[in-house]
């Protein structure tokens, strides 16, 4: 077990730099979700909103069971592959995952009296209007040809403002400090839930090109060996890193920073390995009992940083 020996000074910090991402040869690989969006599908998605508005795909295209066709989840929506009668070949639609999530409300008559009919739209189609911030973004973004027509008024679902449409739900987000305060709601990954697939279509994967994937995020999980240990002792502490998708990252360099009581020590373990762990001992002695003793962990990897942290006791 190797030792962390004392660092004087600013910490050496390592990483290898990311590949960008590129396209797939039979379609579009996103390391973002290790998914690659069906080359049938791309054009679509790219006209119709692209990742704003349709999000990430969060499973390759499979077969559905009961209609037959080719689909594809994403994050706020699901791709389908129909027949195309006028040209006998197949067409890209969007599922209808407002109204198969049970978004249908029954229209009131005359509307919402307290609001503005000028910051309105009524919709006699569907029997309801869209009001606001939500009627910016509705026009901004495709309107009914895109999110179908609205089938349900403000409510409040799970302390939040919702609307839903034929195809999608919008959220408000008035706290969001980027002033988007209306998001598309990730219906994709709800309607999968509830239609029952198998749950490894979500499972990521790698490109057939490993040069096509990149890091995108790094999620660092600390640990320790004893969690109460006693005033003169050691302790075993350990790091592991994973990218956006779980894949372990080998080469990230990690800083540790133990708080003791009045004092802090900072020490640079060695990179992590192939399964995205570092570990090292850290020695101590003379701690009072019942200090609690934190340990901040720095990682960093290229150009992406994160944190963690864990805790003992020293009890005796």
């Amino acid at each position: 077990m190797k030792k962390i020996a004392l660092l004087v000074g600013v910490p050496i910090l390592i990483g290898i730099a990311a590949w960008p991402a590129l396209a797939q040869g039979q379609g579009r690989y996103y390391p973002e979700t290790g998914h690659t969006l069906d080359a049938r599908f791309v054009e679509y998605f790219d006209v119709h909103g692209g990742l704003e508005i349709l999000g990430f795909p969060i499973t390759d295209s499979f077969i559905d069971p009961q209609s037959g066709r080719y689909i594809q989840y994403l994050q706020n929506t699901r791709m389908e592959l129909v027949p195309d009668q006028a040209t006998g070949g197949t067409t890209v639609h969007l599922s209808s995952l407002g109204e198969m999530l049970g978004g249908w409300e029954i229209p009131s008559v005359g509307g919402s009296s307290w609001m503005d009919p000028g910051a309105c739209r009524d919709y006699a189609e569907s029997g309801h209007r869209v009001c606001y911030a939500f009627l910016e973004f509705y026009d901004s973004h495709g309107g009914p040809a895109l999110f179908g027509y609205p089938i349900s008024e403000f409510r409040l679902e799970n302390d939040r403002i919702v609307q839903y449409f034929q195809g999608f739900r919008l959220d408000w987000y008035p706290e969001d400090p980027s002033g988007s305060a209306v998001r598309v709601a990730p219906l994709g990954r709800g309607h999968f839930e509830v239609a029952g697939y198998d749950p490894r279509l979500l499972r990521p994967s790698l490109p057939t090109d490993i040069f096509l994937y990149r890091v995108t995020e790094l999620r660092a999980k600390a640990s320790i060996l004893h969690p109460v240990v006693a005033s003169h002792g050691e302790q075993i502490v350990y790091v592991q890193v994973r990218d956006q998708n779980l894949n372990p990252i080998r080469g990230a360099a990690v800083t540790l920073t133990a708080h003791m009581g009045a004092s802090e020590r900072t020490f640079l373990l060695p990179l992590t390995d192939e399964r995205g762990f570092a570990q090292a001992s850290l020695t101590f002695e003379s701690e009072l009992p019942g200090t609690r003793i934190v340990v901040d962990f720095w990682v960093v990897y290229g150009e992406f940083q994160t944190t963690t942290e864990d805790s003992f006791l020293v009890w005796w």
